[in-house]
């Protein structure tokens, strides 16, 4: 029986390409007297390059990025700063987020979120966005020093909710960190088709959905 349904934050619950470019381009323009000489799409294009879809730290992105743009490290610190702490409010939830926590906490389910990310961040976004009181557990992967896909950060999220991995349902946009990482930790892992496609190179997920309304009826089905 399904007791607890819990979710991948970006792309997932929240719509992040959209979201991370409109930030971007904004902070060139609020802090135009940095980037004398660097054109707007040049910052863009090799922020979005090199932050790999949020896969690299921006504790590692700016300093990476000043030094390309011959910005300086004190620019750079600003840069991330500015990121830190403006860059949540940016944040922008997928279509039927909140529904479909309501409708699982009206079931009587408990729900949560296990995130790879920056805590300041990750947690900026999840109030900015009123998630928090719809969710009973939230593991950011800098705060808890895992990061999906090890099983490790899965299991620890079962213990603090006490909940055995076959009760729990887990969703997710990323076949290797969300997907895979939950398949391993023995939960019930469910791929949201979102804006990554399935990579030839790993086991087919057993559940897909292409809304996250279609979370609620599937923990009946696979009850």
């Amino acid at each position: 029986m399904i007791k607890a349904v819990l979710f991948d934050l970006d792309e997932t619950l929240l719509v992040r390409k959209a979201a991370i470019r409109a930030f971007i381009e904004e902070q060139y323009q609020r802090h135009a007297a940095d980037f004398a000489g660097v054109a707007r799409d040049q910052y863009v294009v090799r922020f979005l390059a090199l932050e790999d879809e949020g896969r690299t730290p921006k504790t590692e992105v700016y300093p990476q990025l000043a030094a390309e743009l011959g910005l300086g490290a004190l620019a750079a610190a600003d840069l991330l700063a500015d990121y830190q702490t403006v860059y949540p409010r940016y944040a922008v939830l997928s279509p039927g987020a909140t529904e479909t926590l309501l409708a699982l906490r009206a079931k009587g389910l408990k729900t949560g979120i296990i995130t790879n990310g920056s805590a300041v961040v990750q947690n900026g976004k999840i109030d900015a966005t009123g998630l928090r009181p719809l969710l009973d557990i939230v593991l950011v992967s800098e705060a808890e020093g895992l990061r999906k896909p090890d099983r490790r950060i899965f299991e620890l999220a079962l213990r603090r909710l006490n909940l055995a991995a076959d009760e729990t349902i887990f969703v997710g946009d990323n076949p290797a960190a969300d997907v895979d990482g939950a398949r391993n930790a023995g939960l019930l892992p469910v791929w949201y088709h979102s804006t990554t496609e399935w990579p030839a190179d790993l086991p087919p997920p057993a559940h897909t959905i292409s809304s996250l309304s279609e979370v609620a009826a599937l923990c009946g089905e696979v009850a």
